[in-house]
């Protein structure tokens, strides 16, 4: 059982180690060196030339984790770093099953579920990874102050003055929080006593919030801007609405929440059923949050606490006694998966502008303003910063108001005053995706193409003395940071 054990953990491992090269991934690495080595986060944006808000970077200690792991080992670390996140919030869950008769094929199936829940936190290396690791901890903590080891509610303070600085996730964790609090009044589990430290410990987080470079600014900023209404990021879709796959994604913790439920001795508890349901029915509208909801699932209604007929072949996980082990064997798979899978970055998909694009703006030194597709701002960001400026990239409500936002996509979508709105913003160059008909409207205004390729078009307002196109793209894979 030993060994299949650990199989299953090195298939995990293996799996989450593949990772792949968002759009946001060149800023949060370029915004993370600067804090680094200025020492402090951002007062201004040097980065735009259109950005028309204060910068609230509510993921800049998060950024600056990631660029110390660029920095010494390349993609390499950056894998490394969501590995140890992933396996340090598996150690979480393992720790939370550890008294319960298990049997090990069950309880390996189920946590291999689980890592298929979280994997759209982990597919690719981002803030997002930091949340679900400070999320298992939350729900660890809960669990063991349940269980009336009420000295684990001095954590929840700390964990959230961690997560208030490196991504808005903690609004979720707030939310698992006040159920906890609520239910328990109700819960006999809780004695009154532990209700009132439960309590303490909810009122200290909610101070801890407080605890980042912006003071009560950062909790302005993400009231006002984490809502589901973002019809261009699908991941802010419901589930109904985005690929199959996450259709598929939100079942798996459903069935494992059902089955939970249906084979327990004795009704979980209404703070485990409404936080559940609260997550069901959120990443069903928002499917962002099914990682969220698959380690709820775990946590709060596995499904291997089952009737007992006397004659199954359990074991009972001893964490406390060999808590040395599992952390250095997830060390050990951690430096296996990463040599095996991780010590290159993927980066596919059409929505990449080709290299050649990249390598001509570079070859021919061009600088000044730059109008830029909305998945194109952070790339120009990495690899042209000083001398580009863009007008927009994947900061979205960070640095650039509504309005700013619903200019460029009236350029994007070719609105009838597409081309005031370009003027308005007077860019000196713009670089959209070929496919767009607002690219024929400016050509047709006077806009000169300078370099055309299959995907992307840079056009510029004055005639340039080198002109380039291609046909086809590069085949050879890219990697990140390209070009």
């Amino acid at each position: 059982m030993r060994a299949l054990s650990f199989i299953t953990l090195l298939v995990i491992v293996c799996f989450l180690a593949r990772t792949g090269a968002d759009a946001d991934l060149w800023g949060h690495l370029t915004f993370g060196r600067d804090i680094v080595h200025a020492g402090r986060v951002h007062s201004a944006d040097p980065y735009s030339f259109t950005s028309d808000r204060p910068w609230i970077n509510h993921e800049w200690l998060a950024e600056a984790v990631m660029w110390v792991a660029y920095s010494v080992a390349g993609a390499a670390g950056l894998t490394a770093l969501k590995l140890t996140l992933a396996c340090a919030a598996g150690l979480a869950l393992l720790a939370t099953w550890r008294l319960q008769p298990l049997r090990p094929a069950v309880r390996d199936g189920t946590l291999f579920l689980t890592a298929l829940g979280t994997w759209p936190l982990v597919a690719t290396i981002r803030p997002q990874a930091f949340s679900m690791f400070l999320f298992a901890v939350l729900l660890f903590v809960l669990h063991r102050a349940r269980e009336g080891r009420t000295r684990w509610l001095l954590a929840p303070p700390i964990v959230f003055a961690v997560w208030v600085n490196v991504h808005g996730g903690w609004i979720v964790g707030a939310g698992t929080l006040a159920v906890f609090v609520a239910c328990s009044w109700r819960d006999p589990a809780w004695s009154t006593r532990s209700r009132v430290l439960l309590l303490a410990s909810a009122c200290a987080s909610a101070l801890a919030t407080l605890c980042n470079p912006y003071g009560a600014s950062m909790l302005s900023f993400l009231t006002e801007t984490v809502r589901p209404a973002r019809a261009d990021i699908i991941e802010w879709q419901p589930a109904m609405r985005v690929p199959l796959v996450g259709l598929l994604l939100w079942t798996i913790p459903t069935a494992v929440a059902a089955c939970g439920a249906w084979r327990r001795r004795r009704t979980p508890a209404l703070s485990s059923l409404l936080v559940v349901l609260l997550f069901a029915v959120g990443s069903f509208r928002v499917i962002r949050l099914v990682g969220f909801y698959a380690l709820a699932v775990a946590f709060l209604m596995p499904p291997w606490i089952q009737r007992s007929t006397g004659n199954e072949e359990t074991t009972r996980l001893n964490m406390a006694a060999t808590w040395w082990r599992p952390i250095v064997t997830c060390g050990a798979l951690i430096a296996v998966a990463v040599t095996a899978f991780g010590r290159t970055l993927a980066m596919d998909g059409e929505w990449l502008p080709e290299r050649e694009a990249t390598a001509f703006i570079k070859a021919h030194d061009i600088r000044g303003r730059m109008l830029t597709w909305f998945d194109y701002g952070e790339l120009a960001i990495w690899h042209f910063s000083p001398a580009i400026r863009v007008s927009m990239d994947g900061r979205r409500e960070t640095v650039y108001s509504e309005e700013l936002r619903e200019r460029h996509w009236r350029v994007y979508t070719n609105a009838p005053e597409a081309l005031d709105e370009v003027a308005r913003l007077d860019p000196d160059y713009v670089w959209l995706p070929a496919t767009l008909r607002v690219v024929d409207r400016l050509e047709a205004s006077g806009w000169c193409p300078i370099f055309s390729g299959p995907r992307s078009v840079l056009l510029s307002r004055r005639p340039a003395c080198a002109t380039t196109s291609t046909s086809q793209p590069t085949s050879v894979s890219r990697t990140f940071p390209g070009p």
